[in-house]
């Protein structure tokens, strides 16, 4: 279990963020989002500058991202997030119409080499981890 207490400074995990986004060539320039996209923008960032401060989420040199489970699945005590490939989002067509958590699970499996129950069995508060650096790749 890593504890909750912050390990990193805010500045330093927002400064963090910032190489996260520059290193993945992630646009995410508010100027030129609408509004429900800024709010949804926000929040990630919220999320991903937390989980950075608390020890769960770290980057390696070329800000590759790792999220340090808090509950480990199984022997899965980490997840590597590197970028994404046009394999990892046709992950997301196998699934079902309607089915978009299992879609997402799946785009998750292949761009982590984790199979996709993984992610199925993993506590929420490591979901939404994963879930949001998920979601930054996708914005």
């Amino acid at each position: 279990m890593v504890d909750h207490e912050c390990v990193v400074a805010r500045e330093v995990a927002e400064l963090e963020f910032d190489r996260f986004c520059e290193a993945m060539d992630l646009d995410v320039d508010a100027s030129r989002m609408d509004e429900d996209d800024r709010g949804g923008l926000e929040k990630l960032r919220a999320k991903f500058v937390r989980s950075i401060m608390r020890g769960i989420l770290t980057l390696d040199e070329e800000g590759i991202p790792t999220v340090h489970l808090q509950c480990p699945v199984g022997d899965v005590s980490k997840v590597m997030f590197p970028e994404p490939t046009g394999d990892t989002l046709l992950a997301m067509d196998k699934g079902k119409q309607n089915q978009n958590v299992g879609k997402m699970f799946s785009m998750m499996g292949a761009m982590t080499s984790n199979p996709p129950h993984v992610f199925a069995k993993m506590k929420k508060r490591d979901l939404d981890v994963c879930t949001a650096v998920t979601q930054l790749f996708l914005s």
